[in-house]
C-alpha cells in the first residue's frame, strides 16, 4: 500500500467506526450504572450486565481498529455479526416452530400464516443494520495488514479449524463414556462373564445365583450372522454396481442408474422393513422347511444388502476413479482386455477405498435397527438350524443388539436398563474389532 493509500481513509468505515463507539460507550455506562442499581437494591446477583459491558468494551476496542482501518478489526467484526445473525435466525426459527407446533389445538392456516409473516418481518427489521454493516464491510478496500497480523490471522484460523475438527472426537469420546457410565451398575452387579457368556436373557428372572439373566449371546449371534449375510450378498452387487458406474457404463446408462442408488439411501428404513414383511416375506415361506415363518436371518440379510449398497458403491466407485489413468493406459497397452485390467489392476490398486467401503457398510449394517425388528423375528433364543441341515439357520428367527435396545428401553429399569447400555458399548467395541482387522488386512497386503 503506498503513503498516499494510507493516508486515504474510507468514509464509510470512519462512520461506522464512530458509530460503533459511541453506541459502545453508551451501552458501557448503561450497564455500568444499572450494575450499580442493582448492587444497592437487590441481594441477587446476576453475572449479565458485566457480559454485556465486556462486549460493549469488545464493540469499542474493534471500532478503534476500524478507525485505523486495521483488516484484524475487519475480519473480527465480521465474523461477529454473522455468528449473531445466524444465531438470532436459529433461535427463531425455534420459537416459531415452538408456537406452531406445542399448542394443544391445530391451529389453521391463518395463524401460521400470520406467525411465520412476522418472523420474517422481524428478520427484515432487525437484519437490516447487520447486513448493511456486512455490505460496507465486504465491499470496501484500503484496510491495512502487516505481515504479523496475517499470519497470527492465519494461526487463529488453523487453531478454530483444529477445534473443529477435535470437536467430532470429543463428541464421540462423551458418548462412549455416558454409556460407559449407564451401564456400570449391569457391570458391577451382573458381571461381565454372565453377560458375555450367557445365553439366556430374561430380565424378569433370576437364575440359582440370584441374578438377573442378562445373556447377550443370542443378539450377538443375530447380528453378525445378519450382518455376514448382508455383506456375503450386498458387497458384490456394490462393488459390481461402482466398476459399471466407473468403467463400463456409458454416460446415459450413468445418469440414470447413480440417482436410482442414491435414492435406495434416501428410503426410510420402516419402508425396508414393510417391504420385507409384505415381500419377502411370503416368498421365503414358500421354501419347505418346517418352522419357516418367513420372517429371520436371510429376510433381514437381504434388506441389509439392499441397505449398504448405496454407501458401499458410493465410495468404492470414488476409489476407482481415484486409481490414475496411467494404470490402465499401460495395461491396455501391454494386450490386456478390459475385463483383465479391471480385475488385475484398477481393483487391487483400489484396494484400501474398496476395503474402507467394505467396513462403512458392515457399519451400517451393525447399526440397523428399525428394519431388522420388522423383518428379523425378534426371537431371544439363539439361532439354530431348522432342520439337519446346517443351512437352514438361515431361516431361523432372531434378534439383534440394536433391536434388543429399541424393543425394551421404554419399559426397562435398574439393571436391565444398565445393560441395555452395555449393548451400546458391546457395538462400539464390535465396530473397533471390524475397523483393526481391516487395517491389519490392508498392512499384511501392503507388505
Amino acid at each position: 500500500m503506498t503513503q498516499a493509500n494510507a493516508k486515504k481513509k474510507p468514509l464509510l468505515i470512519s462512520i461506522l467506526a464512530m458509530f460503533l463507539a459511541v453506541g459502545a460507550v453508551s451501552f458501557f455506562v448503561y450497564f455500568l450504572i444499572q450494575q450499580q442499581s442493582l448492587f444497592f437494591s437487590s441481594t441477587e446477583k446476576s453475572i449479565y450486565p458485566y457480559a454485556e459491558m465486556a462486549l460493549s468494551a469488545i464493540v469499542l476496542f474493534l471500532s478503534i481498529g476500524l478507525w485505523q482501518t486495521k483488516n484484524w478489526a475487519k475480519s473480527a467484526l465480521f465474523i461477529m455479526i454473522t455468528v449473531g445473525l445466524i444465531a438470532y435466525i436459529v433461535s427463531l426459527i425455534f420459537s416459531v416452530s415452538s408456537t406452531i407446533f406445542a399448542g394443544e389445538e391445530v391451529m389453521q392456516l391463518s395463524e401460521i400464516g400470520d406467525i411465520l409473516g412476522k418472523a420474517l418481518l422481524n428478520i427484515h427489521m432487525i437484519g437490516i443494520l447487520p447486513s448493511g454493516v456486512l455490505y460496507i464491510l465486504q465491499t470496501t478496500t484500503g484496510f491495512q495488514e502487516t505481515i504479523r497480523e496475517r499470519k497470527a490471522f492465519d494461526r487463529w484460523v488453523r487453531y478454530v479449524l483444529l477445534i473443529t475438527a477435535l470437536s467430532s472426537i470429543l463428541i464421540v469420546m462423551l458418548i462412549i463414556l455416558f454409556t460407559l457410565s449407564e451401564s456400570m451398575d449391569s457391570i458391577l452387579n451382573i458381571g461381565l462373564d454372565n453377560m458375555l457368556l450367557g445365553t439366556i436373557w430374561r430380565p424378569g428372572s433370576l437364575n440359582e445365583e440370584g441374578i438377573g439373566q442378562f445373556g447377550l449371546i443370542p443378539m450377538i449371534l443375530g447380528t453378525i450372522l445378519s450382518t455376514i449375510g448382508a455383506t456375503v450378498l450386498g458387497v458384490p452387487l456394490s462393488i459390481g454396481t461402482a466398476n459399471l458406474l466407473a468403467e463400463v457404463a456409458p454416460k446415459l446408462v450413468r445418469d440414470l442408474v447413480r440417482p436410482a442408488i442414491e435414492l435406495l439411501a434416501g428410503i426410510p428404513s420402516v419402508v425396508y422393513g414393510l417391504f420385507g414383511m409384505v415381500v419377502l416375506a411370503p416368498v421365503i415361506r414358500n421354501i419347505e422347511v418346517s418352522r419357516n415363518s418367513g420372517f429371520g436371518i436371510l429376510n433381514a440379510s437381504i434388506i441389509l444388502a439392499v441397505m449398504i449398497i448405496p454407501t458401499v458403491t458410493n465410495i468404492a466407485e470414488d476409489a476407482i476413479r481415484a486409481v490414475p489413468k496411467e494404470y490402465k493406459h499401460g495395461s491396455l497397452a501391454l494386450g490386456a482386455t478390459h475385463w483383465q485390467t479391471i480385475v488385475r489392476v484398477i481393483l487391487p490398486a483400489a484396494r484400501s477405498g474398496l476395503i474402507a467401503a467394505i467396513i462403512l457398510g458392515i457399519g451400517r449394517a451393525l447399526g440397523e435397527t428399525m428394519a431388522m425388528i420388522m423383518v428379523i423375528g425378534n426371537s431371544i433364543a439363539i439361532p439354530k438350524a431348522l432342520d439337519g441341515n446346517p443351512l437352514t439357520i438361515a431361516l431361523a428367527t432372531a434378534r439383534t443388539l440394536t433391536g434388543n435396545v429399541a424393543v425394551e428401553i421404554n419399559y426397562a429399569s435398574g439393571d436391565h436398563r444398565s445393560a441395555l447400555f452395555f449393548t451400546g458399548i458391546l457395538l462400539f467395541f464390535m465396530i473397533m474389532l471390524v475397523n483393526q482387522i481391516a487395517r491389519r488386512l490392508m498392512r499384511e497386503r501392503t507388505r
